[in-house]
């Protein structure tokens, strides 16, 4: 079994009145992929910077390999590689000269180290080619050189597509991947792009203003957003009250527009069509649909759970 590299127990942040962070709970495993999903606000880079100490949290507490003291936990932060917000590069330096600088800044030995992170990042060829002159999605592979220059155990990442055309973030996604398998880093990775994180993440956790909502792993996403009964009906909570009644054993999920998600029941329309019309609910459509990671975390927080 994997060991935790990465445990949080009860973490607040509050700027003023504002709670950016409610009793988070958390742990990372060696070997994970761990990606943190919720939209603009949600808390996600506020989480990040509490890790990576660049912020201070109110309350709670942060464990790296076990270490919760401020010398050990401090000690343990050169194994984090961050890229956390936009990287302040010099514009008319190149890529070289951008980590050279920066490999001198934050005392990291050896030259090759620069040579090593743009080779990950498959920036070795720029050549002179400025920062200024560099394309969105090469900017952002410097920003990950930057974060991989110090030969990380745990590498955090917050919104590292953003703003990358397709290909762009489908380089970042390869990247990552390799980088997991084969040099072995464990990755936390955000996004409120939900589906690009579908074919690289083994655990995901929800997060929704301020408060992790759910934590669940690939499996058992993957269980979650199968084949699924989707209603489209005239009245939504005397259709929730049938269903109640009559199919208790279906989970349900109530989504805007009059719509009705059941996780279950695909061999059972019929009954479920008939039985609805018979106690009076009006069903516009039904059909057997599938659920993508984004229509789960919409339905999280757009609509009203019952299992």
């Amino acid at each position: 079994m994997m060991h935790c590299i990465l445990e949080i127990e009860a973490l607040g942040k509050t700027y003023k009145n504002v709670h950016a962070l409610q009793d988070i709970q958390l742990s990372i495993a060696a070997g994970d992929i761990a990606a943190v999903i919720g939209k603009n606000g949600a808390g996600k880079t506020t989480l990040f910077k509490c890790v990576t100490e660049q912020v201070f949290p109110t309350s709670g507490t942060i464990r790296l390999y076990g270490k919760s003291d401020a010398a050990g936990i401090r000690r343990q932060r050169s194994k984090i590689g961050a890229m956390i917000e936009e990287p302040a590069f010099f514009p008319d330096f190149t890529a070289r000269q951008n980590l050279e600088y920066f490999r001198q800044q934050r005392g990291i030995a050896g030259k090759e180290a620069v040579d090593r992170a743009l080779k990950d990042v498959n920036l070795l060829d720029t050549g002179s080619k400025k920062f200024k002159d560099f394309s969105l999605g090469m900017k952002q592979r410097l920003g990950l050189a930057l974060a991989l220059m110090s030969h990380p155990a745990l590498l955090i990442l917050d919104e590292p597509t953003n703003g990358l055309d397709p290909e762009g973030k489908a380089e970042i996604r390869e990247l990552l991947k390799t980088l997991n398998v084969e040099k072995k880093v464990t990755i936390l990775i955000s996004s409120h792009v939900l589906s690009e994180l579908q074919s690289v993440a083994t655990r995901y956790i929800f997060m929704d203003r301020g408060r992790i909502v759910e934590q669940l792993t690939a499996e058992e996403l993957l269980n979650k957003t199968r084949k699924a009964v989707e209603l489209v009906v005239d009245d939504s909570g005397r259709a929730a009250t049938v269903l109640e009644q009559h199919f208790p054993d279906i989970p349900y999920r109530i989504l805007p527009g009059n719509r009705i998600r059941l996780s279950g029941g695909t061999d059972r329309t019929e009954a479920l069509n008939r039985t609805l019309y018979s106690c009076g609910v009006g069903v516009r459509s039904i059909a057997v649909t599938g659920e993508d990671l984004e229509e789960y975390y919409l339905g999280l927080l757009g609509g009203e759970r019952h299992a």
